[in-house]
């Protein structure tokens, strides 16, 4: 696998709370730049192994797409992995909370490819991890700020929000 992106973000809130809200993924469109929409598939609840999500994704050139995710893994309040059927890109969406007391949270968020052709990474996936370097710092940011110490995830646009700490890196796995 490749990491496309990585980001983290201090949150005023539980980790409890915070996976409540990011583990249901049709609320991800709120908080993280490009995502038009998620929408649930199935009957599943969220954070259940097999849930099936349709994403819709702004692309360049203002152009969209409708990826089918997948959850393959879920360890609440700790860990919410995801997969895309993205031909070419096949990415990978791992989201792991940390507790910072019991007011507190850390999230990280990282993307990986799980292209295996070498030429695609050189092109298509390197070409992608720069969008979503810039995106997942946004992304971050914006859902720190949906995340208050009441652990009620929905803040109003108008509200400011919290001043969360945040770090980014970036690299690849093999």
């Amino acid at each position: 696998m490749y990491l496309l992106a990585d980001a983290t973000v201090t949150a005023p809130c539980p980790s409890a709370d915070a996976f409540a809200y990011i583990a249901d993924l049709e609320t991800f469109a709120d908080w993280f730049p490009g995502v038009r929409s998620v929408s649930s598939t199935d009957a599943l609840p969220p954070a259940t192994v097999g849930k099936r999500y349709l994403e819709t994704v702004a692309l360049p050139g203002g152009r969209t797409r409708r990826i089918p995710l997948v959850v393959c893994a879920a360890a609440a309040p700790h860990r919410l992995v995801t997969e895309g059927a993205l031909p070419l890109l096949r990415p990978r969406m791992v989201i792991d909370i940390s507790a910072r007391g019991t007011d507190r949270c850390t999230i990280r968020w990282r993307m990986y490819s799980r292209a295996g052709n070498p030429l695609l990474r050189w092109t298509v996936v390197a070409a992608a991890a720069v969008v979503l370097r810039r995106r997942a710092r946004r992304a971050l940011r914006t859902l720190a700020g949906r995340l208050d110490d009441q652990g009620s995830p929905i803040r109003s646009p108008a509200q400011p929000g919290c001043r969360p700490e945040q770090h980014s890196r970036r690299g690849h796995m093999n």
